[in-house]
């Protein structure tokens, strides 16, 4: 019966076949970035620019790209040119309540935190102008003097822009730091900086007094969003609502000129990363590397989206403290679209009512790290039928038939329609293009993304270069590539290691970039600032990468991330992570690959859960209570034997394949020390929190 169902709908797919004309115009485009000839060195490659400008071209452009109209000039152009356009929406948050639902595997109930939202709300260019000089003016009016540093400790929503453009009105400094950034680092950061006021939610504005009372960091104003609780304690602190100052700007207005930036060569912003040792860095930008990094990204990004159409909307909800989602919305905001702003606890109707914000919102471009798809992924897999069934047999064979046809250049509008518009839905109804940045993707996830959502492109870009690096063009379904680079930029490949630039058949080396988007130098740091751009103006990227035979830019590693063996060899330990991620068992950003420089194998540790055990479990036939399965013998035989098993279908060297995994139930969390607020590894702290475990999984000699 299955097999007769699956045939008459594969026998109506057919018919429906079609040209699929992005991927065959990317097919047609040819090299995308090209050696300057004359220009190769003994241990480096030639540098590398994008196909199609010559040396006076691509000169005129970066100055152009510098020394263009600002960020803030951009703004105020837009909100004066049309005030009563809508700009930004949001949902306010009604409640929040606790639900009992039963995991469809164990049979067990949890609970979940569901958000319910109000009415989606609208602001104007013209009520926006009105914040942000507002807010601005009323800085002043603390006291608050131009080239002052102002810090955002927020999380992302409607006012964080607000507050970041109404900082630059008047001639002050943005420092943004991410609000799960730890306490010892946060106070690195406030402390380095030495900021004039803090802007924060009500939660955070808690944990700020505690600091300051304490003596951890210096006073300053605290301005916060939301309200407090009516036992707050101030301790002396001088605590001030974010719209009580918008309330002391706007009675100031009449006596405060505002003092927009005209020099691009001055400070716009310290934006703190999230290292994975040491302290963070505050990566200094001008007004005019801001404005020529998110020039040279709009290049990309509008070639990948398409001309703009009108009702275009973006939905933000990545840390706008991220230098990527910080660009993209800056984007989006000049093409004309609705910013709209959400929160990844609100993005679908599995924890939002009465809908998630990619369904109310209808983003025409999604922008996600690779822990959002891999999650997406395995939740649409979750869902799916059981194996036997009529329909899980029809969604395997459109899967199939669906990939073969996207490598061909085709398309399947019968199979997009009846079995791939549910998932779809999920994210909107006017999804055009996603792209994935902040980590390495894996194969499998891009591969899953392409044929259930549609095309998704990879990137690659840093905090220093406002994330110009590489996009991948549309059309382009080839994984683990991250494409052309931006107009502006030149790129050359650093001989590092054994990754070397006279590699076949691709150069390998460490990711050098130069161009007008680079960054300043690291906040007073200027020991680590020479260490990252050399004499001439080269940037070293710590990233290790190689150039296509087509030219486009492939991402090996982190320098810091490549482990040598003791047989000498390379391990590339977050690629081969996001690798294994794909297994059944692994949960999202939770492997961890360990490489002992005294044995020729490597171990991983994994994150797993109760759900994905039992699972496995009874695939497997064994019969153990979770958590004690986890030590089990059995268990940790077949779990990999299932992980190597993962390695050999991504086709991976023999060392690659992990010799002892150990599974574990806990949580790696920015809160707790072990990822970054970037939700990338600490590796000494998984080295000293594991340090018992790690040294038994390497006991063989």
């Amino acid at each position: 019966m299955g097999g007769c169902v699956v045939s008459v709908l594969d026998a109506r797919n057919r018919l429906s076949i079609v040209t699929y004309k992005e991927v065959m115009e990317y097919r047609q485009l040819g090299t995308l970035n090209v050696p300057i000839p004359g220009t190769e060195r003994s241990n480096a490659s030639a540098i590398y620019r994008i196909t199609g400008y010559d040396d006076a071209q691509h000169k005129q452009l970066s100055e152009e790209a510098y020394n263009g109209p600002n960020l803030m000039r951009q703004l105020e152009e837009l909100c004066l040119r049309d005030p009563k356009r809508r700009v930004l929406a949001y949902r306010p948050v009604d409640r929040v309540e606790k639900e009992t639902t039963t995991d469809a595997i164990t049979g067990k109930e949890k609970v979940i935190d569901v958000t319910y939202l109000k009415k989606t709300q609208y602001i104007n260019f013209d009520t926006l102008w009105g914040y942000i000089t507002a807010f601005g003016r009323g800085l002043v009016e603390l006291g608050i003097q131009p080239n002052a540093n102002i810090a955002i400790y927020e999380e992302t929503r409607w006012e964080w822009l607000a507050t970041i453009y109404g900082i630059w009105s008047q001639s002050m400094v943005a420092c943004t730091v991410y609000a799960t950034l730890g306490e010892d680092a946060l106070a690195y950061a406030i402390r380095e900086t030495v900021c004039s006021a803090i802007v924060c939610n009500s939660k955070n504005a808690v944990f700020l007094v505690k600091l300051m009372s304490e003596g951890t960091i210096p006073m300053a104003s605290i301005i916060y969003n939301d309200t407090l609780s009516a036992s707050f304690d101030a301790k002396g602190c001088r605590v001030i609502s974010w719209i009580e100052v918008v309330e002391m700007g706007r009675r100031a207005a009449a006596g405060i000129p505002l003092r927009i930036p005209t020099d691009n060569d001055k400070l716009a912003l310290i934006m703190y990363t999230s290292g994975t040792t040491g302290d963070p860095k505050g990566v200094i930008h001008t007004h005019g590397s801001l404005g020529a990094g998110v020039r040279g990204l709009t290049y990309r990004v509008m070639d990948n989206v398409g001309p703009y159409e009108e009702g275009e909307a973006y939905c933000v909800y990545l840390p706008l403290a991220h230098i990527m989602e910080f660009s993209v919305m800056n984007i989006f905001l000049a093409r004309g679209a609705l910013i709209c702003f959400g929160t990844p606890r609100t993005l679908t109707v599995t924890t939002a009512r009465p809908t998630g914000d990619f369904e109310e919102f209808n983003p025409v471009f999604l922008l996600g790290v690779p822990r959002i798809f891999e999650t997406l992924k395995k939740t649409i897999q979750a869902k799916l039928p059981p194996k036997g069934t009529v329909r899980r047999s029809v969604f395997d064979h459109a899967y199939q038939t669906r990939l073969k046809a996207l490598k061909e250049g085709k398309d399947t509008p019968y199979w997009n329609q009846k079995v791939f518009d549910k998932p779809r839905g999920f994210l909107g109804r006017k999804l055009r293009m996603i792209l994935s940045g902040g980590a390495p993707l894996s194969e499998a996830t891009q591969e899953f993304v392409n044929v259930v959502f549609g095309l998704m492109v990879q990137g690659w870009g840093l905090t220093e270069t406002v994330c110009v690096g590489g996009i991948q063009r549309r059309g382009d379904i080839e994984p683990e590539l991250v494409g052309q680079m931006e107009p502006t930029a030149e790129l050359k490949l650093l001989d590092v290691d054994e990754y070397k630039h006279t590699d076949t058949p691709e150069p390998r080396g460490e990711l050098l970039l130069r161009g007008p988007f680079l960054f300043k130098g690291y906040y007073k740091q200027e020991q680590l600032t020479r260490e990252a751009i050399d004499e001439d103006g080269w940037f070293h990227t710590g990233d290790v990468g190689s150039i296509t035979a087509n030219g486009s830019l492939r991402i090996i590693g982190r320098v810091k991330a490549l482990a040598k063996n003791v047989l000498g060899e390379y391990i590339a330990m977050e690629a081969l992570e996001s690798m294994y991620t794909q297994n059944v068992l692994c949960m999202p950003n939770g492997v961890c690959v360990l490489v002992h420089p005294a044995r020729s194998y490597i171990c991983a540790l994994v994150l797993t859960d109760e759900a994905k055990v039992v699972s496995f479990a009874r695939e497997q036939g064994i019969e153990c209570s979770y958590p004690d399965i986890l030590c089990d013998p059995e268990f940790q035989r077949k779990a990999t034997e299932s992980m190597q098993a993962t390695a050999r279908k991504a086709n991976r060297k023999p060392m690659e394949c992990v010799r002892h995994v150990r599974f574990i139930d806990d949580e790696w969390t920015p809160e707790n020390g072990i990822l970054t607020a970037a939700s990338k590894l600490k590796r000494r702290e998984i080295d000293k929190r594991y340090a018992d475990i790690i040294k038994e999984l390497f006991m063989d000699p």
